[in-house]
């Protein structure tokens, strides 16, 4: 096959290392009987071993030359479908995809809307397993009082129980990264505890508006105008004066979000 050179501007790294391919393929687990959406194929150094599990895989590749050489590789199994696009874009419903796992190494700059595509998927997904720049890991997999506890990490692991695999080498590309990555696995949480919209978003957004000012702050600020209510909701929860933002756990989210909603401010 003729050579590709990577694009720089759709942060296009390829991964090179059979080791590395080995073990987000045993995390994957394909089976014969799974559908597997890849996002980003690239030079389908995933999509031929996921292909050849005997999987039906739905390889989504944004970058349109590349398309003749994965058409090429994957001649010989007919269990791939190649779409040119992008994936952001992809409707897996349009496909009838009722229920599937999720792969891909991602390209930096898309991580977060790759993240809300999950959250609006996530009665549909198995599990996803994504290979993210390694400070994006931290910030996803984050806990509360940690300086990553943020939106992004509430609302993924509102729905999603996140786990960090393990650590992978700029080496481990071509073209090199100048950053680590980080693999990590989502698996959908059915608790009906939340769902990540509405009110619950607004609350959590509203809180986290200004990192500097307090959660009373935030909250007025963007929400509850009313300064006085707002603080003996927050008094009644426990909560202090100079709380901030990210002291509290999703579960704390959950009750601010339902008392703000009895008295109507959110």
């Amino acid at each position: 096959m003729p050579a590709y050179h990577a694009k720089k501007r759709l942060g296009q790294n390829f991964l090179q290392s059979k080791a590395v391919i080995d073990q987000v393929i045993e995390l994957v687990a394909p089976e014969p009987d799974d559908a597997i959406v890849e996002i980003g194929p690239g030079q389908g150094a995933l999509t031929l071993p996921l292909a050849e599990s005997g999987a039906t895989v739905w390889a989504v590749e944004f970058d349109r030359d590349l398309i003749g050489y994965l058409s090429a590789l994957l001649s010989g199994h007919s269990n791939v479908h190649l779409i040119n696009g992008d994936f952001l874009k992809f409707n897996p419903t349009a496909q009838q995809l009722d229920r599937f796992k999720l792969v891909g190494n991602l390209p930096y700059n898309i991580t977060s809307p790759v993240i809300d595509w999950c959250l609006r998927y996530r009665e549909n997904l198995v599990s996803a397993v994504l290979m993210v720049q390694k400070e994006l890991g931290a910030r996803i997999s984050a806990s509360p009082g940690s300086k990553d506890w943020s939106p992004l990490a509430i609302f993924t692991q509102s729905a999603f129980t996140v786990e960090r695999m393990f650590d992978v080498a700029p080496t481990n590309f071509r073209p090199k990264p100048e950053v680590t990555s980080t693999v990590i696995k989502l698996t959908p949480i059915h608790d009906g505890r939340t769902e990540v919209s509405g009110p619950f978003e607004r609350v959590v957004r509203a809180s986290f508006g200004h990192r500097r000012k307090t959660l009373l702050n935030n909250l007025v600020s963007a929400l509850a105008s009313d300064t006085r209510l707002t603080a003996e909701i927050l008094a009644e929860l426990g909560l202090a004066a100079r709380t901030r933002a990210e002291e509290l756990s999703i579960d704390q989210f959950l009750t601010l979000t339902a008392a703000l909603a009895r008295h109507k401010l959110v």
